[in-house]
């Protein structure tokens, strides 16, 4: 191509690519906040109260398990924080094979005092929802949650007070009714005063199913 007719044609060029090049950004941009609003989306699945009702173990103590039934009322205040108001869980105390192999030997464990029954109030915090797909053909919400609280135990010989820490995480069945797994790490303490400082300690895991609204 001749310089001339290079040169006649460069203003042409120039002033169609400025027309075009907004066009590019504008649809690019769009097309990004397209892409997040599918994405970050609001919860599907969210009320204010929630009865939930467990059945768990608690699973430290080597000689005798504690086989537990528990129950929790828990008002949420938005989709990320949440109290539970209370939580109550009574603990089936059964032995362990390890205790029996003692006992063939005409020797007993030490005596250690026994969870009965125990009540907590927990902080919940739930940084994190999800949705997910099964198999292609439907969609399943549910979320994970961090706990952490006070409360008071009862124990075979005596009561203690407590704190527990955990996690947990729930799938939602329908708009009302979920399933929950827990996982929760319990102290509980004597009177340091009257005597010398001693925790106990057990790590509770439960399987429950929670009906919100």
């Amino acid at each position: 191509m001749p310089r001339t007719t290079l040169l006649r044609c460069l203003p042409s060029a120039l002033l169609a690519l400025s027309l075009f090049i907004p066009q590019i950004v504008q649809a690019q941009e769009s097309g990004g906040a397209s892409y997040s609003s599918v994405v970050v989306q609001n919860r599907h699945n969210f009320g204010t109260h929630e009865f939930s009702a467990n059945v768990g173990v608690l699973a430290l103590d080597a000689f005798t398990k504690g086989v537990t039934l528990g129950g929790s009322y828990t008002l949420h205040f938005n989709e990320n924080l949440a109290w539970e108001v209370a939580q109550a869980v009574y603990s089936l105390h059964v032995d362990t094979a390890l205790k029996d192999e003692l006992s063939a030997f005409d020797l007993r464990p030490t005596p250690f005092e026994i969870i009965d029954f125990y009540a907590m109030s927990n902080f919940v915090l739930k940084p994190v929802y999800w949705k997910g797909s099964v198999f292609n053909s439907s969609l399943i919400y549910g979320e994970w949650f961090f706990v952490a609280g006070a409360g008071y135990g009862w124990f075979t010989r005596s009561g203690r007070p407590g704190m527990d820490i955990g996690t947990g995480f729930r799938v939602y069945a329908t708009d009302l009714i979920s399933v929950r797994l827990d996982a929760r790490y319990l102290f509980f303490f004597n009177n340091a005063i009257l005597e010398s400082f001693e925790v106990k300690d057990d790590l509770w895991i439960s399987l429950g199913t929670s009906l919100t609204f």
